[in-house]
């Protein structure tokens, strides 16, 4: 699949860019108990009430896509080195 194809540095990050965020049903909840952006999510009592199936649809969708992000990572880590002529390190000028 990806091994037939041949990217060029900016060809994949243009790729990669152009990806769409991913809205998960399990950051929407967080966001929504985390108004203040606070790590832990803050659950008062009138908030208690996620349903268990909401709950569990949320988690089943991150850990799906935990899996998906990790199959894409293994697959772009199969690609092809690409050298990176464009610019110069300094860092590296020996």
């Amino acid at each position: 699949m990806i091994n037939n194809l041949s990217f060029t540095q900016d060809s994949l990050r243009d790729c990669l860019a152009g990806l769409p965020p991913v809205e998960l049903k399990g950051m929407a909840l967080l966001r929504e108990r985390r108004p203040d952006r606070q790590f832990f999510p803050q659950l008062e009592s009138e908030q208690l009430g996620i349903p268990r199936e909401t709950i569990a649809e949320a988690v089943t969708e991150i850990v799906a896509y935990t899996e998906r992000c990790r199959r894409a990572a293994q697959q772009l880590a199969k690609l092809t080195p690409i050298p990176l002529t464009a610019f110069s390190i300094l860092e590296y000028g020996i």
